[in-house]
């Protein structure tokens, strides 16, 4: 960054370095700076930080309403949705080593606990954003900070995709790493190093530290672990990812390309390092999916068709808390003014300076009067109002805040008296459950976007990928086995689809569906098919995984042989009309009993 010591003007003459900053200083960040008020104080509120000021908010003090609001929310929202690959070809192993690569790199991207994280960022800021990639010999997901990430104002706000550009900002790394990356421009590295002796750019690399390290506090308490701090003595280079849609790019032989993403890295608004078709970086699909596709995910839960920055909760929750701040500074001062017990006093009277009095207890004071003179004459308690009114009107803003968010005083487990029956409690906190559980409407299908991100990486940059050793018990035993996975083994091709759905829709359509399958087993209580079908389902409703699933059933199956040549050989009598069975010594399930088992 060149400057003169009175402007941070940035001098570019490379065309497309004024392209990419053109696309996101006056695009995409003018289209993101009105959020970022709301955001800060958002943010603050949540944090229990706040500004003080001479007028309004003289006490340092925080009505906790934003974090009471959200930790309600997010403790009813339902758990991580389930992520399943089904295989198109119809090849059980396949599928099998699929599914466990999944698991695995769930596993080692600490998906769980970041799927809390991302729920709590769209409830704080309206919109969150996920990222993947391929780095080290395997899959990185990772969450993103909603400040990081600058889109197109001409974008439906329902696929991220329809942007022109998505702007990956604020990605701090160290100098020596650049030069060690034969995939960068290294001239362009060679200069950024010159750069940074000038004086300038001695000013910019401790900027970087700091941004980084404030960066890395803020998600730190968003929940974010293992987020790194800058090292004492490296020299971090601010770098920023840009994914561009170009239509006039031509290939090596000078034809011109079709419409696509192009990936450029550019750092310190100076230099580009990098810059390459997307479906090249990533690697290549039969379907050409990189062309066409960022490797970012996004969702919010107050989509709006006209604006692709939404609202969150928070935003509901802010502008009361500010007001309930303000009230309860007011009586927190007020009080302290009143605890003082301040008096007015005849100042004409000589050699009288009350300033110099030490509160004691039992102390006593000497007060000079005018001859005839009274002390109630001259002396008048300063009046404090005790503001004590305040608390019902408080108590009306936090019931709005809990009317327009869902966060009743029945989901953070507080008694009222309002409500006197157990059927009203229930109800009412069922109602604001089933608002809260709304939320997964617009998270399940982010979910399986990423599952078909995960797939699309996985085929486009399988030779990038190490071979792993997964470990897992063996049937019927305690032992633990390994295996290696390399892509050759889940590699198939057709590829795979994605299901995905939520804890709370897979056990309402389960017990659902069981319901059903009683009323058939009921009515077919002898039909081996209805009976493995009927067994299934009731082990999937168990939690029952995929192997432990089959396993039961070829027990199943083996149990039903040894019966049939029992009957065979005349050990036992073959069932009668309408399911019963003659007594025999074999053991033998009832149907009525078996119908129990089913959730009704």
């Amino acid at each position: 960054m060149e400057t003169n010591g009175e402007t941070d003007k940035i001098e570019v003459s490379d065309p497309e370095v004024e392209m990419l900053i053109y696309n996101r200083d006056e695009d995409g960040y003018n289209y993101r700076e009105r959020r970022h008020g709301d955001w800060t104080k958002n943010y603050e509120f949540y944090r229990d930080k706040v500004i003080t000021n001479r007028l309004t908010q003289r006490q340092s003090v925080n009505v906790p309403l934003m974090k009471q609001t959200i930790r309600t929310i997010l403790k009813d929202i339902d758990d991580m949705p389930k992520l399943y690959f089904e295989n198109k070809d119809n090849d059980k192993d396949a599928e099998i080593v699929k599914n466990a690569y999944w698991e695995w790199t769930e596993e080692q991207n600490k998906l769980e606990l970041q799927d809390i994280v991302d729920k709590r960022q769209v409830l704080l800021f309206g919109r969150s954003f996920i990222q993947i990639q391929i780095k080290d010999g395997r899959i990185f997901i990772t969450l993103q900070d909603p400040m990081d990430i600058l889109v197109s104002r001409i974008i439906d706000p329902f696929d991220i995709n329809t942007s022109r550009f998505l702007i990956h900002q604020h990605i701090f790394i160290p100098l020596s790493t650049l030069k060690n990356d034969e995939n960068l421009n290294q001239e362009a590295v060679k200069d950024l190093e010159t750069w940074y002796k000038s004086e300038a750019g001695i000013v910019k690399v401790q900027d970087n530290r700091d941004q980084l390290q404030e960066k890395n506090q803020k998600m730190s308490d968003m929940g974010v672990q293992d987020v790194d701090s800058p090292i004492l003595g490296e020299t971090y280079v601010e770098t920023e990812l840009h994914f561009v849609w170009r239509d006039d790019e031509k290939d090596a032989d000078g034809n011109v390309m079709e419409s696509q993403i192009f990936l450029y890295m550019l750092a310190e608004d100076r230099k580009i390092l990098f810059k390459k078709p997307l479906e090249e970086v990533i690697g290549e699909t039969k379907d050409h999916f990189w062309r066409s596709h960022y490797p970012y995910v996004t969702w919010g839960d107050d989509l709006e068709k006209q604006d692709f920055w939404s609202d969150g909760v928070a935003d509901i929750v802010r502008t009361p808390n500010e007001v309930a701040n303000t009230w309860f500074s007011q009586l927190v001062e007020n009080r302290t003014l009143k605890n003082f017990n301040m008096n007015l006093y005849n100042s004409n009277i000589e050699g009288f300076s009350p300033q110099t009095w030490e509160p004691i207890p039992w102390g006593m004071y000497a007060v000079p009067l005018p001859d005839g003179g009274k002390m109630q004459e001259h002396f008048q308690q300063m009046q404090v109002a005790d503001l004590s009114d305040e608390f019902d009107e408080m108590t009306f803003v936090i019931e709005m805040i809990a009317k327009a968010t869902g966060a009743t005083d029945t989901q953070q487990g507080v008694q009222t008296e309002r409500q006197v029956t157990l059927g009203e409690v229930q109800l009412a906190l069922g109602e604001a459950k089933e608002r809260t559980k709304g939320i997964s409407k617009f998270y399940v299908p982010a979910r399986k976007e990423l599952g078909m991100l995960f797939t699309k990486m996985m085929e486009a940059g399988y030779d990038r990928l190490d071979i792993i050793t997964l470990e897992k018990k063996g049937r019927n035993t305690s032992k633990v086995y390994s295996r290696d996975i390399a892509p050759k083994d889940w590699l198939t091709e057709k590829g795979y689809t994605v299901k995905v759905w939520s804890q709370d829709e897979k056990e309402a359509k389960d017990t659902e569906s069981l319901n059903k399958m009683n009323a058939v087993k009921a009515n077919m209580p002898d039909n081996p098919v209805v009976d493995d079908q009927y067994k299934r389902e009731l082990l999937q409703f168990g939690g029952f995984d995929p192997d432990k699933i089959n396993e039961a059933m070829q027990f199943e199956d083996a149990k039903r042989q040894a019966q049939m040549a029992a009957m065979a050989q005349g050990i036992i009598a073959p069932p009668q009309a309408g399911g019963q069975q003659s007594a025999s010594p074999a053991p033998q399930l009832a149907p009525q009993r078996q119908q129990q088992k089913g959730v009704m």
